[in-house]
């Protein structure tokens, strides 16, 4: 009996371990995309737009969206940030992913018409969407 209670201790702290894996992940995404999005917010503060600039950080910050959609496994929840909210509204959270990679790839497909107008529009509605994920999905503690 020692011996079941043993295999289902170590099998619970394996799957733990594993989303812990997933919870640096994904806060690693998150800070990386945050910095990536000041990152274009400041190109677009400039008198003249650097569209290779603004190109490739667009096209970083749809990849880390599209890798952070991976990362919030059932049973991820535990010591993380993320509000467990995030599990029993997992279609509405996914949507708000799929919108900002969407408002990313925008701002890319702007850039190559060299489009001012509309990739402002994408970069305000994906500042729209990172604050409403937020208050919505995250724990402030």
């Amino acid at each position: 009996m020692k011996k079941i209670g043993i295999v289902a201790l170590f099998s619970f702290s394996v799957i733990a371990a594993d989303h812990a894996q997933e919870i640096e992940a994904r806060q690693d995404n998150f800070q990386h995309l945050d910095a990536t999005a000041d990152l274009l917010d400041d190109e677009f503060d400039k008198d003249v737009l650097n569209w290779e600039r603004i190109m490739p950080l667009a096209q970083s910050a749809h990849l880390t969206v599209e890798e952070q959609k991976t990362l919030f496994p059932e049973g991820s929840a535990d010591n993380s940030r993320a509000r467990t909210k995030i599990w029993v509204q997992k279609a509405e959270f996914e949507g708000k992913f799929d919108t900002l990679s969407q408002q990313f790839m925008l701002i890319s497909e702007a850039a190559v018409e060299q489009d001012e107008v509309a990739a402002r529009a994408a970069l305000d509605k994906a500042f729209a969407q990172c604050r409403s994920c937020h208050m919505n999905y995250r724990s402030l503690w």
